[in-house]
């Protein structure tokens, strides 16, 4: 318990360290009179509270986190935004005038630079979070009380591997600090559940593992009102600061989901949110989460994973490239394609979901659907369609795609395999080129295993090496489309025996030439 308590404290020295006056600076306003103690739920805090013109002022991150509250400190303005659910309070130094949510308020003492350290007035900053302050004059000692009464200390640390039989982390204990990296891994298969309100702090590095050596599960239980908050533990943190929530193919079928939580500042080589699994296919839940300024991705798909149906209401924003690359809000190889949530992706380096792995190609082996999502896929690689179960690959109405010079889209071309893209004439599906001129990607192509599910109906296919690869004469399997700036052939047929009209019905322009058969 002294490690939480000393932890707690070095964390509040730290964030004091932020908001210095610059030498010689004065308090603005106000006159200490006496210090006072601030008892939250039973427990001290580890600071000291001031007495400033007759009212309780109190370091800001002390209290903001004892009572499960998320901190945002805006340098340029000097302003302070405090969240917890659906409360979210507005403060600024030396500025009386204060906010919660769109209600205006007025301070009988504004927030202070104290000797260094921001103050906040401990009443109305309480109140507003929905505890009760009192006040007891004999030992001079604030009271403050929620609903949930709380016996430990806020600045439980973690770290190692997660005790037999599970744990779980919530309100109670919060800010929760993982130091290094944390295993959630055992024999007896234990969980990680984090509770309602809870708020998780990460040293640089640290992360959690769930389910790489040993089974494991993790359930984030956060609410509208009262999210999960997985941030750094530091000022003034940037993206890729802590690693992130890592799932491995050991993770317990039915325990990987994370509702109503705000990641941030986490990733770097891999995503904020990454799941990987070698021959076992894993399953991940989001719903209702903000990804917000990560390094790489907001949530990374390797190799046989994916979200579940169930995912939804995904808000990413703030992504920046690493040194590894990404950027985007999505980052996931051919599996995690399928039924993607659509969500608000923006604001990120690349506003798109990007299909990438570790190898030149990726393969979709099992039923696909590309959603319209209000981003486009972009491919770095040669995506393949085939396998023992006759995969097919459907595309939604609408749906974008951007494929990477020397990628492309190859249909049956190892094994069996179908393409059904079926765009509309005010929605049509579009094949296009990051470099926007032709050649600049390798075009869709059905190899000699391509199976009757293969139709291009009110598609767009642009700027590639040859538009549609066709081993022979598969009939009319395009309809009302656009091929055109293509650098060789708008459709190149490896037969000679060709019946079917392909220039009828759809339009050709600018390419190198419409039509070749072999």
């Amino acid at each position: 318990m002294k490690l939480g308590v000393l932890r707690f404290t070095l964390t509040a020295l730290f964030w004091i360290a932020v908001f210095v006056v610059p030498a010689g600076a004065a308090l603005a306003a106000g006159e200490i009179q006496r210090p006072v103690a601030v008892k939250v739920n039973g427990n001290m805090l580890d600071v000291e509270a001031q007495l400033i013109d007759g009212r309780t002022m109190v370091p800001l991150r002390a209290i903001f986190e004892r009572l499960s509250a998320t901190l945002e400190w805006d340098p340029n303005t000097r302003s302070i935004t405090a969240t917890k659910g659906t409360v979210v309070i507005h403060l600024q130094i030396d500025n009386i005038e204060a906010k919660i949510g769109d209600r205006a308020s007025t301070l009988d003492v504004p927030p202070l630079l104290v000797n260094g350290s921001t103050y906040v007035p401990l009443r109305f900053v309480s109140e507003a979070l929905g505890a009760n302050v009192d006040f007891d004059s004999t030992t001079n000692t604030a009271i403050v009380t929620t609903d949930n009464s709380c016996n430990l200390p806020g600045g439980q640390v973690h770290n190692g591997t997660i005790k037999p039989g599970g744990e779980t982390w919530s309100v109670c204990g919060s800010p929760h600090f993982v130091k290094d990296d944390f295993y959630v891994e055992g024999k007896d298969s234990p969980n990680l559940v984090i509770e309602a309100g809870a708020v998780v702090r990460f040293e640089n590095g640290a992360g959690i593992l769930v389910g790489l050596n040993a089974p494991g599960g993790l359930v984030v239980e956060g609410t509208e009102k009262d999210p999960v908050t997985f941030s750094a533990d530091t000022a003034g943190a940037q993206p890729g600061f802590w690693k992130g929530i890592h799932f491995y193919g050991q993770t317990v079928k039915g325990r990987a989901s994370i509702d109503f939580a705000h990641i941030e500042y986490a990733g770097g080589s891999n995503g904020a949110v990454t799941v990987t699994a070698g021959t076992s296919p894993v399953e991940l839940t989001v719903r209702d989460t903000l990804f917000k300024n990560n390094a790489y991705a907001g949530i990374q798909l390797m190799e046989n994973t994916r979200l579940s149906p169930q995912s939804k209401n995904l808000t990413i924003t703030g992504t920046k490239t690493s040194p590894d690359g990404g950027g985007a809000p999505i980052v996931t190889a051919a599996y995690g394609t399928n039924g993607l949530p659509d969500g608000d992706y923006k604001e990120n380096e690349l506003n798109v979901v990007l299909i990438a792995a570790a190898m030149s190609s990726t393969t979709i082996n099992t039923n696909t659907t590309w959603n319209k999502l209000s981003i486009p896929y972009q491919a770095k690689i040669t995506v393949y369609v085939d396998g023992p179960s006759s995969p097919v690959l459907t595309i939604a109405p609408g749906t974008e795609t951007i494929w990477e010079k020397l990628s492309g889209l190859t249909v049956g071309s190892y094994d069996r395999g179908g393409l059904i893209a079926k765009g509309t004439k005010e929605r049509p599906i579009t094949f296009t080129s990051q470099l926007e001129r032709p050649g600049s990607w390798d075009g869709i192509g059905a190899g000699p295993y391509v199976g009757k599910d293969f139709k291009l109906e009110y598609v767009h296919v642009k700027d590639a090496v040859n538009g549609i690869t066709l081993p022979e004469d598969l009939g009319p399997i395009l309809t009302n489309s656009t091929i055109e700036n293509s650098k060789e052939y708008g459709i190149y047929i490896k037969s000679s025996n060709v019946a079917t009209d392909y220039l009828a019905g759809n339009t050709f322009r600018s390419n190198a030439k419409d039509i070749y058969t072999q």
